[in-house]
């Protein structure tokens, strides 16, 4: 006598393997979405942090004010300073503007500072790990600095009398 084969087992067998495959093909397709999501969740973080880093716009990341004299910790947000003339100029003038974007010097209790002594570093990681790329100094002319003028300068209102300096060198300032 001859044995039958059950058609019909075969034949369910054969679907429950397809719709596993399926299974294990949406599972990897899921998990491929899902690294790929992150991979470039990642890379925008880290895009928006590099260019941050390389816009070229100074921003200050910390101050102190002792006597009415400003000391400014300042990020040039780039790899090189091209005009170092120019870029302290700019940074005299965002002082002057309170434009920094991180922070805003105070000035409601005793206004504008009179001398500004400012660190000039590329970037956030090199404060304070780095000797400063620049040293810049905005000071007013030299007989209000020995007290023997009635007048009390500060960088907003009088800037057409403060001279300024680049690593010790004075340099024309436009106002």
């Amino acid at each position: 006598m001859k044995i039958q084969k059950n058609v019909d087992k075969m034949h369910i067998n054969k679907g429950d393997e397809e719709r596993k495959q399926r299974k294990k093909r949406q599972k990897t397709a899921g998990i491929i979405l899902a690294a790929i999501f992150f991979l470039l969740w990642g890379a925008n973080k880290w895009y928006g942090r590099w260019e941050e880093n390389h816009s070229g716009i100074p921003d200050a990341v910390s101050s102190r004010i002792e006597n009415r004299e400003c000391f400014l910790d300042v990020i040039a947000n780039t790899d090189k300073i091209e005009n170092t003339q120019d870029f302290a100029r700019t940074v005299i003038r965002m002082c002057r503007e309170n434009s920094f974007r991180s922070i805003h010097l105070s000035t409601d209790l005793y206004g504008y500072p009179e001398r500004l002594e400012i660190n000039v570093y590329l970037h956030r990681e090199d404060v304070n790990r780095v000797e400063p790329v620049q040293r810049i100094r905005y000071e007013p002319p030299e007989s209000a600095m020995k007290g023997d003028s009635e007048t009390e300068y500060n960088i907003k209102d009088h800037a057409e009398k403060y001279k300024l300096y680049v690593d010790g060198n004075e340099i024309p300032c436009y106002y």
